[in-house]
């Protein structure tokens, strides 16, 4: 646990919006061998691709690299769609954020949704498989820009009838943290479950990193609102 500035525990807020892949569940090996895997077929320097595509959509992070003779095939949404549901069924790797689950089954089901750069589909197959089932999903597909733009944060809290200040965010991208923060959350929390490292989230803007959801306690006051406290 780091924190990059003081923070008074409990964090009382009204709901939780989490990010996807690297927050509750990671598939960081699967994602990452699929685009190796494209940059090796079409002569993209991998390195280079990687470093910038965590917490990006998909069809954002094609378009930056695709080669211009191919860009405008690879762009189409069956050629999209493809690629995600190659990445969907691959589970060699994927693991569940220690933690998640828990946390998830313990929460009023109208105060937590999840926003994610994934395609709808590729969530809601990524979530069938490991048995979670969000009461709100807001996908790539949902908002006209992705992250780092603040659309779908701020549509998850509207989908949860909140404010998002009044929200706490968790994130393990910087993409993902600078939305959380343009969307004015109450607290954007870092993840530091291998895509990113420390400072980057808290150069991103996360109040607090963790590495994984047993190092908080979540509870429901008497009044409603959600209070977050570091483990003892």
């Amino acid at each position: 646990m780091t924190l990059s500035t003081p923070l008074e525990f409990p964090i009382r807020c009204r709901g939780i919006l989490f990010d996807m892949d690297g927050t509750l569940i990671d598939t960081t090996v699967v994602v990452e061998k699929h685009w190796k895997r494209w940059c090796d077929e079409h002569g993209i320097d991998y390195p280079t691709l990687i470093a910038s595509s965590h917490g990006r959509p998909c069809r954002v992070v094609v378009g930056e690299f695709a080669p211009p003779h191919l860009r405008d095939h690879f762009l189409t949404d069956g050629y999209i769609r493809q690629f995600e549901d190659s990445v969907a069924v691959d589970q060699e790797g994927m693991i569940v954020i220690p933690g998640a689950i828990e946390l998830l089954e313990s929460l009023p089901r109208n105060l937590w949704a999840v926003v994610t750069s994934a395609g709808h589909e590729m969530a809601m197959q990524r979530f069938a498989q490991v048995g979670i089932d969000p009461p709100v999903l807001v996908t790539v597909a949902h908002v006209a820009k992705g992250k780092p733009f603040p659309d779908g944060y701020l549509l998850g809290a509207e989908k949860i009838g909140l404010d998002p200040r009044e929200c706490i965010v968790f994130e393990d991208t910087a993409p993902g943290i600078r939305a959380g923060v343009a969307a004015g959350a109450k607290v954007v929390v870092g993840m530091q479950t291998g895509t990113t490292d420390t400072e980057t989230l808290k150069e991103a803007g996360a109040k607090l990193v963790i590495k994984s959801f047993e190092e908080l306690e979540v509870k429901q006051a008497k009044d409603g609102w959600l209070e977050v406290s570091l483990q003892k």
